[in-house]
């Protein structure tokens, strides 16, 4: 501003001229500067704003207000507590069935071991019970049957005298086949007999070989069926008539077995400090769900079988110390002794 001056200064409008220069100031720093919007930027922060509002949702316009945001807020914070002590007192309620169902596990696995002993226990006593009382009943029932059959072989032997010279071939047929009936007879007898009854053994020194030879001796074959053996000696200690007689039964099982012909072939070697003797016969072999049947008590596939042979023999050969075996391809039984 420029003024000019004047004599009269008490007048302003008549003050003398003058130049007066002003200043700008600079803003301090980290001051900020705010410019004054215009009209239309004004208008559509404006617009902007109306359009947020109407298009919130209720449930989120309330949440613009402080204090009913505050009071939704509480509301959420109150139902996380209630479901956060809802699933602790589910949780241990779990724990609790989870606990309860473990015990009763526990109790019933205990009550039925206890009850699986208990009805072990009555079963082998009344399997006991059962086996004394058969036992005493077929051990009456053999000697009651041996006695007629000891009179009918005595009157066989008598009709033998009477036959000498074999004069009546036909009656001499006749006798025979009652001789193979009563010694068939005689031989269930005595197994059932001898596994009742549990033997005693005599153990002596032998020679097995001859053992074996007396054994093969006493084997009924049919005229196609070869026994093949080749002594060897072989000293040993065992019970010489009930070896005899195992090897006697499992020989002619072979014999049965092949039928009318067929071949034997018997072998005895030390094995260690025992004897080992391997019975094989060409015949068609055991089956092979049988194989681990075969030396069961009662167990037997022949029509007029007993089913103890061959479990009498395997308890005559523990009590020896020894054991029996049998396979297929061919059929093969081994018999070891100490």
């Amino acid at each position: 501003m420029h003024r000019t001056n004047s004599s009269d200064d008490a007048d302003p409008m008549n003050a003398s001229e003058r130049t007066v220069f002003f200043k700008k100031a600079k803003p301090e720093q980290n001051q900020m500067v705010y410019e004054p919007l215009s009209e239309e930027e004004a208008q559509q922060v404006k617009d902007t704003s109306d359009l947020l509002s109407k298009e919130l949702p209720d449930s989120l316009q309330k949440f613009t207000d402080p204090k009913e945001s505050d009071e939704q807020l509480k509301h959420i914070e109150n139902q996380i507590e209630y479901e956060k002590r809802s699933h602790t007192k589910l949780k241990q309620n779990i724990k609790s069935k989870s606990e309860s169902l473990k015990k009763s596990r526990t109790l019933l696995n205990q009550t039925q071991k206890q009850l699986d002993k208990a009805l072990s226990s009555e079963i082998q006593t009344f399997e006991s019970n059962k086996l004394e009382m058969i036992g005493e009943m077929s051990s009456k029932m053999a000697h009651d049957i041996r006695n007629p059959l000891t009179v009918l072989q005595s009157q066989i032997d008598l009709m033998r005298l009477k036959q000498e010279k074999n004069e009546d071939q036909i009656l001499s047929n006749s006798l025979t086949r009652m001789e193979d009936a009563i010694s068939h007879i005689t031989n269930q007898i005595n197994d059932i007999l001898g596994f009742i009854k549990k033997p005693s053994i005599d153990i002596s020194s032998c020679d097995l070989s001859q053992v074996v030879q007396k054994s093969i001796d006493e084997v009924r074959c049919p005229p196609e069926v070869t026994i093949n053996f080749e002594p060897t000696p072989c000293k040993t200690e065992c019970d010489v008539i009930k070896i005899r007689g195992i090897i006697t039964n499992i020989v002619q099982n072979g014999v049965q077995a092949m039928g009318s012909s067929g071949e034997i072939t018997i072998s005895l070697e030390k094995v260690g400090e025992g004897v080992k003797i391997e019975i094989k016969d060409s015949g068609p072999g055991i089956p092979e769900e049988n194989l681990e049947k075969i030396f069961e008590p009662m167990f037997t596939t022949k029509s007029t079988g007993t089913g103890l042979g061959l479990a009498s023999c395997k308890q005559i050969l523990e009590m020896h110390k020894g054991t029996i075996s049998v396979k297929n391809n061919p059929t093969t039984f081994t018999i070891t002794l100490p």
